[in-house]
């Protein structure tokens, strides 16, 4: 098992996303876990509901899973539930061919696979890290 792996099971899922995520049966449950267990890893993430999606918190809330759609993921990077007029642009450069700015400090990734490994994992993995290490 990889170091990485030993992270993520150290982590506890919330039971509140548990009960969501098997409510929703989303056809892309491979790609949500991967992408779950990338989050959790964050070291101090805290996974809770909000807006009736999975999301989750450090100091402030920074991601929330957009499953409404069949045919993709999304995860919102922010910087908290309000806008912060005062953060530091946050740099994701190269911006990922699945990812785009819907606003200063706020990303949507798309994952339209139903599962996540290899390469495109990895680069997943690299967003959510470079978007943490930049949140005050």
């Amino acid at each position: 098992m990889s170091p990485r792996a030993d992270r993520r099971d150290a982590r506890a899922t919330s039971p509140e996303v548990d009960a969501l995520l098997h409510d929703r049966e989303h056809p892309f449950g491979p790609a949500i876990a991967a992408i779950r267990a990338e989050l959790l890893a964050v070291p101090g993430v805290v996974e809770s509901v909000k807006w009736k999606a999975p999301n989750y918190a450090l100091a402030d809330d920074f991601a929330t899973m957009h499953l409404r759609r069949d045919n993709a993921v999304q995860l919102i990077l922010h910087t908290g539930a309000s806008p912060k007029p005062g953060h530091p642009p946050i740099v994701l450069d190269p911006l990922p061919r699945f990812a785009r700015w819907a606003d200063r400090n706020r990303a949507v990734l798309t994952c339209a696979e139903p599962a996540l490994s290899g390469t495109a994992l990895e680069e997943w993995r690299s967003v959510i890290t470079r978007w943490v290490a930049q949140l005050d």
